[in-house]
């Protein structure tokens, strides 16, 4: 599923204007390569609803609390080919993007939080500087 992905998916954390009404749980924040802020939903990742086509972050829980973007990119069709998706790429909760109504914000989005090789092409992992 994509084997030249690379993620670009950083953790902004949990949004802090949710905290008073006690939501901020079941929402999580990314920044993609340019910055920009993208909110999504949290869900545990064999449970998770499928929106097809809709933008979506794999991500492991820390002991810290952080998020870790495992995989990037569009939601399957079936609750059941994105719980093995989540499954193949060790994914314990699934972040989806809603907020993104055109296929062109979705394919913006995308593009922000991953980018797949072309065909063929070397892929090196991402250097991260601090």
């Amino acid at each position: 599923m994509n084997k030249g992905r690379t993620i670009h998916a950083f953790d902004a954390g949990k949004p802090s204007a949710l905290r008073v009404s006690g939501l901020a749980a079941r929402f999580h924040a990314w920044r993609g390569i340019s910055g920009r802020r993208y909110l999504a939903t949290v869900h545990a990742a064999a449970t998770a609803p499928a929106y097809q086509g809709a933008v979506i972050v794999l991500a492991r829980a820390e002991a810290d609390g952080t998020r870790v973007a495992l995989w990037a990119g569009r939601s399957p069709a079936s609750p059941a080919a994105l719980a093995q998706l989540a499954q193949i790429k060790r994914a314990e909760e699934v972040h989806i993007h809603l907020i993104a109504e055109s296929e062109a914000d979705r394919a913006a989005a995308e593009a922000d939080l991953s980018t797949v090789a072309p065909e063929g092409a070397a892929v090196r992992p991402a250097l991260i500087s601090a």
